[in-house]
Parts: structure tokens; C-alpha cells; sequence
């Protein structure tokens, strides 16, 4: 059953700066677990819980932005940027622990082997050591390739499957926009190519430029009303 984000606050904090007041401290908690929640693209599935938290910043305000390292990875400690609209405001580190929907292996799978219906099932719960980074469905990992040696019970992620892109650069798609209850269907070219959840530039008929446009699945994608902030 899918769960609602929640962002869970630790009862024990460790501030590095004691300018830093607790309610801060919760603000920072929350900027992080919306970070993590959207990293994962995951927003209405995932548990996110901030642990572990350090500070170093002489001012928080409500609404802090914070921003993963490259390579940060759930349930060890991560370093965050924080930012107030484009101001840098110090940074925090925290440990991340994230529960959601993902795909485990059931039995070990040999590098380049084939990735079986038998060999993988779908749970929901906690994700450890795994990039802030999307998860493959259940439906993506089966019939792919393993990038390596894989063992029972390990969570699969797009570093460890060959995932084939669901839209590929030069490819004609379907392009589906919506306003409130309204939907209208039509044609366009992609630009990039991008997995299930990405958002691609694309070409649309008469419509002059690129338009970002989310991969809802192979060969179909949604027209984003709102520019992204990642568009590859």
C-alpha cells in the first residue's frame, strides 16, 4: 500500500552552531526530508526520517532549501547545502533513512545474467546504502541485465540493472497535456532520451521551441506547464 511522505522529526539534536534555535533545526529537518522525498521522485510514497542532525549556519529561515552532495546515500551521514532563494547559508549533515516501494532480489544473479520474474519481487520498507537517486519498478528490472554480481535480498537501483531508456533522442512520442479534467493528445520528437520519471525536451508539431516534458512511460510523455529545474 503506498504511504504519505512523512517528515519525521528526531527527538535528540546535535547543532553545530548554538545560534541555532530547535524550531531551526526542525525547518532544516524538513527542507532535507523534501529533498530526499524529491530526489527519489517519490513524493507520495516514501517515509523519510532525519536523523543525526548538525547544523552550521547563524541564521535559518523558514524557508530553507536544502541541497544533497553528489553521492549522498541513505542511512549514513550526508552533507546538505542550505540556501535561502540563491544565498548560500551554511550547511548541515544528517543521516537519512528512507522507506518506499522498491525491488529487492530473491536469489543471487550473475553480472550480464538476465534479471527473471523469479529472481526479483517488489516490498515496501526501508532502502539502505542507495543513491538519493529514482528506483526502477518492478515492471523496469524484469528482462534487463545485471551491471554486476548481484545478491539475494539486494535493493536494485539504476546503477546495478541495465534499464533501457523508456524515450530515446530522435524518437517520435505521444504527447499528452492536461489542464484540470481537460486532456489532449498529440505527437512530438524527443530531444534526450530519459527513463520512465525523467523530464526530456521536446519538439511538438507547430509549437515553436523545446518544451520540457515528463516520460510517463515508453513513448509517452506529459507536457510540463512549469519550466523543471532538471531537464535533461
Amino acid at each position: 500500500m503506498m504511504r504519505s511522505t512523512s517528515l519525521l522529526v528526531c527527538t535528540s539534536l546535535a547543532l553545530a552552531a548554538p545560534a541555532v534555535r530547535a524550531a531551526s533545526g526542525d525547518s532544516v529537518r524538513a527542507a532535507i526530508a523534501q529533498a530526499v522525498a524529491e530526489r527519489f521522485r517519490a513524493a507520495s510514497s516514501a517515509q523519510v526520517v532525519v536523523e543525526e542532525l548538525r547544523v552550521d549556519a547563524t541564521e535559518i529561515p523558514d524557508a530553507v532549501v536544502a541541497v544533497p552532495d553528489p553521492g549522498a546515500r541513505t542511512g549514513r551521514p550526508a552533507q546538505f547545502t542550505l540556501r535561502a532563494g540563491s544565498r548560500y547559508i551554511g550547511i548541515a549533515v544528517a543521516r537519512v533513512t528512507v522507506s518506499m516501494p522498491h525491488v529487492r532480489t530473491t536469489v543471487p544473479v550473475d553480472r550480464d545474467a538476465t534479471v527473471t520474474a523469479e529472481a526479483v519481487h517488489e516490498q515496501d520498507g526501508a532502502v539502505p546504502g542507495v543513491r538519493f537517486e529514482p528506483l526502477p519498478r518492478l515492471d523496469e528490472v524484469i528482462g534487463t541485465h545485471a551491471r554486476r554480481p548481484l545478491t539475494a535480498g539486494e535493493v536494485l537501483s539504476y546503477a546495478v540493472v541495465i534499464v533501457p531508456d523508456a524515450v530515446r533522442a530522435g524518437d517520435e512520442v505521444k504527447v499528452v497535456a492536461r489542464v484540470g479534467a481537460l486532456e489532449a493528445w498529440g505527437v512530438g520528437r524527443a530531444i534526450a532520451s530519459g527513463r520512465v520519471g525523467d523530464v526530456v525536451r521536446i519538439t511538438r508539431g507547430s509549437a515553436r521551441g523545446l518544451q520540457p516534458a515528463r516520460v510517463l512511460s515508453p513513448g509517452v510523455v506529459q507536457v510540463l506547464l512549469a519550466q523543471p529545474q532538471e531537464i535533461r
